[in-house]
């Protein structure tokens, strides 16, 4: 049996950080049991799997790919064409494939409206998506309404049928994948299977301090918010998910450089001289790796996010450190102006006093 879903564990954002709260993967799958998350790590059964896309078009670092159907071509496929509607029965595999940012920025590209046909969501065979559906939509039109753009996300029940007869409604679409890949050799079919348990241990995992991902979703909403007057515009962070904006805690950060190491996209990093903690909000894919990391638990959100900040792609200084050699081990530390001892040896002075305590 050959297999249309391919999964890049080492693009999924538990590779970073294995206790990641991102499951986005595991909750858009209308399977039971399909894909699952198992000792911390994301496991899929291509046995059950449909191939309806959800998993591709939702996860934030697109770790999910399925042959046959590419995201970025029928985008870019779909601006160029005219026409402004959206089928399960005429040019995708589900509608669900679609996230907030694919939806709001073929919006502003189209200039136009755009119409989901969720008629055939109501007997759908494949699951039940109509809640998601609707969801990435009203996402969508939040970006658009944020952004000053007039047109949007539209929930329609068309019913759009192909003239053609079709076997099996909802299938045929799916079916015409096959049928397109069918002449492949198996070898070239093989490198899509899943991967064994046993090899995943012994192959070389990612490095995560230099290597990191940049979804392509992510410079196709940037390029689509920066056609339009997005100046003195913003998002409130609580009601987006694809991105935030981000403050530290000077005087508590340490620059241990746990948060920047551990960041999927890069959107934290450091300066040339290590000196200071860069972001940008343009690479920010809000799994919260960072918020979860930070020993000091000194990074909060904004409660803004600019949309000029968004689309610039530049990074700005969240903290800035003085290092000088602790006075007592001589090991730098980010001084804070109140004391030449770092925090390290001021704890061991505190455990000792305590030690010292209970003698008494």
């Amino acid at each position: 049996m050959s297999v249309r879903l391919s999964f890049d564990v080492y693009s999924c954002v538990r590779v970073y950080y294995r206790y990641a709260d991102c499951k986005k993967c595991v909750e858009v799958c209308p399977v039971e049991n399909t894909i699952i998350l198992e000792n911390d790590r994301i496991k899929v059964n291509y046995e059950s799997c449909i191939n309806c896309g959800a998993c591709v078009g939702n996860c934030p670092t697109e770790s999910f790919k399925i042959q046959g159907f590419d995201l970025v071509e029928f985008y870019t496929k779909f601006i160029e064409e005219d026409g402004n509607l959206i089928s399960c029965k005429l040019n995708v595999p589900c509608l669900s494939a679609l996230d907030e940012s694919y939806l709001s920025a073929m919006c502003i590209e189209k200039q136009n409206d755009l119409v989901l046909d969720i008629k055939h969501c109501y007997n759908c065979s494949i699951g039940k998506q109509l809640d998601l559906i609707k969801a990435n939509a009203e996402k969508a039109n939040y970006i658009l309404q944020s952004a000053g753009v007039d047109y949007r996300v539209e929930l329609e029940e068309i019913g759009y049928e192909k003239e053609e007869k079709q076997e099996n409604k909802r299938r045929a679409f799916l079916k015409m994948f096959v049928k397109q890949t069918a002449s492949l050799a198996f070898w070239a079919v093989a490198e899509k299977l899943p991967i064994d348990e046993k090899e995943v241990g012994d192959k070389e995992f990612k490095n995560i301090v230099s290597e990191k991902v940049y979804p392509t979703k992510r410079e196709i909403l940037i390029n689509a918010l920066s056609k339009t007057n997005y100046e003195d515009k913003y998002f409130l962070v609580d009601k987006i998910d694809f991105s935030s904006d981000k403050w530290i805690d000077n005087y508590k950060c340490t620059n241990c450089s746990v948060c920047y190491n551990v960041c999927p996209t890069g959107a934290l990093t450091p300066s040339d001289s290590k000196l200071k903690v860069l972001f940008s909000p343009s690479l920010c894919i809000k799994c919260r790796i960072c918020h979860d990391v930070c020993p000091e638990k000194c990074i909060h959100l904004e409660e803004k996010l600019y949309i000029s900040d968004f689309v610039s792609k530049k990074y700005k200084v969240l903290a800035e450190h003085v290092m000088i050699p602790c006075s007592e081990c001589l090991v730098p530390f980010s001084y804070k102006g109140d004391t030449t001892v770092c925090p390290r040896c001021r704890q061991l002075e505190d455990e000792l006093r305590d030690l010292l305590k209970i003698g008494d």
